[in-house]
């Protein structure tokens, strides 16, 4: 099969469980793909090099700047920007094949794609989510990820172009277990808290009271997940509780940087 003049890339650490469902759908007509890992201590790096993948370490410095990286190490100026857990819709796959079997007009800088919920588990009791389009397929020379340590902001942006839509969808197998789910948004707290530190945003105490509230209500009505049972609510708990948990670890770093101001100046 003729492979596209496309680069497809993941940032991945121990994803040997759902990282290969994703590579099968790029690895027969991708003219590369790209793994930067960051630690590996399962078989994620072995299979990724099977199929046929560079697979390159770096130390994790947030969503962001692994993703930038990534995409820097790419040979195509057209780039996939996926994620371990994302597979491709065969009708994504067609779409993306058909794109490019002509020249893309020089003036479209990347293409949305529906990101849809899409359990690893067929029985699993997780099944209804809000869909919405994203930006994962551009050229890089029209948009890019801004590489800002500890940020989770992972989203290209487009400095001069237009974006279209391309039909099919990107399954977001994201939720294996709620054990799963805590394990990495306690990583994405502390690491949002840690950005949010270091732009010196000062969390106000109603801001912090209402976070949890609110966002408990965007998941479980907006995003749907009353339509899960008692696992949406569930989930829409701990959702909510990582967007809380990021504002009050902020808040207490800013307390103790005050802290240890105010003991130096003692001294």
């Amino acid at each position: 099969m003729m492979k596209l003049p496309l680069s497809v890339y993941y940032i991945t650490l121990n994803e040997e469980q759902r990282l290969p469902e994703s590579l099968e759908k790029v690895k027969d007509w991708a003219d590369e793909i790209i793994v930067v890992d960051s630690g590996s201590t399962d078989r994620t790096c072995e299979l990724a090099e099977a199929a046929g993948a560079r697979v390159v370490y770096r130390e994790w410095e947030g969503f962001a700047s692994q993703k930038a990286y990534a995409a820097s190490l790419c040979a195509n100026d057209w780039v996939l920007d996926l994620d371990a857990d994302e597979v491709l819709s065969d009708t994504l796959v067609r779409n993306i094949k058909q794109l490019f079997s002509k020249p893309i007009s020089p003036d479209i800088a990347g293409y949305r794609m529906r990101w849809v919920l899409s359990s690893p588990n067929p029985r699993h009791p997780f099944r209804h989510d809000k869909p919405k389009k994203i930006l994962r397929l551009y050229n890089r020379k029209r948009a890019a990820i801004h590489a800002e340590k500890h940020s989770n902001d992972d989203r290209p942006r487009v400095h001069t172009g237009s974006v279209l839509e391309l039909k099919g969808d990107v399954l977001h197998r994201t939720l294996i277990s709620l054990e799963q789910m805590e394990r990495k948004y306690i990583q994405l707290s502390s690491e949002q808290a840690r950005f949010l530190y270091e732009k010196d945003r000062r969390i106000s105490t109603p801001r912090l009271m209402v976070e949890f509230p609110l966002k408990f209500l965007k998941y479980y009505l907006i995003h749907r997940q009353v339509l899960n049972g008692w696992f949406g609510f569930s989930v829409s708990v701990v959702a909510a509780n990582r967007n809380f948990m990021r504002l009050a670890k902020a808040r207490e770093l800013q307390m103790l940087e005050g802290i240890s101001r105010s003991g130096g100046e003692e001294q």
